[in-house]
């Protein structure tokens, strides 16, 4: 691997795992309040497991823009621009944005229906 990509992998990462540890630990602390203070089962189950397995439409976001994304990378690769050339970074944010419009076209025929 390339030394200069190592600080692009390990910050974000390092960023991520914070955030995630972060996230346990105040939802454990919240779980705990709710628990001394005799909240009912159901109230914790609804706020801690249904929430996460209903939202669904994060995936779908993610995945659209990852997939115009790579068309982008692919694009460059056969027009044979270079890394430094404006156009470059042109290409992926026009992607990228296509696909995010792309996905707010799909969300809001799936309400309508």
């Amino acid at each position: 691997m390339p030394p200069e990509l190592i600080p692009i992998i390990v910050v974000p990462a390092m960023i991520f795992c914070i955030a995630y540890i972060t996230r346990v630990i105040s939802d454990n602390r919240v779980r705990r309040e709710l628990m001394n203070n005799n909240a009912s089962s159901d109230i914790i189950q609804k706020l801690f497991l249904e929430n996460r397995s209903s939202d669904t439409t994060g995936n779908l976001k993610w995945g659209i823009v990852s997939i115009a994304i790579g068309l982008a990378l692919a694009c460059i690769k056969v027009t044979n621009l270079g890394e430094n050339d404006p156009l470059t970074y042109g290409i992926v944010f026009l992607f990228g944005g296509s696909g995010l419009l792309l996905f707010y076209v799909l969300i809001n025929r799936i309400n309508k229906a």
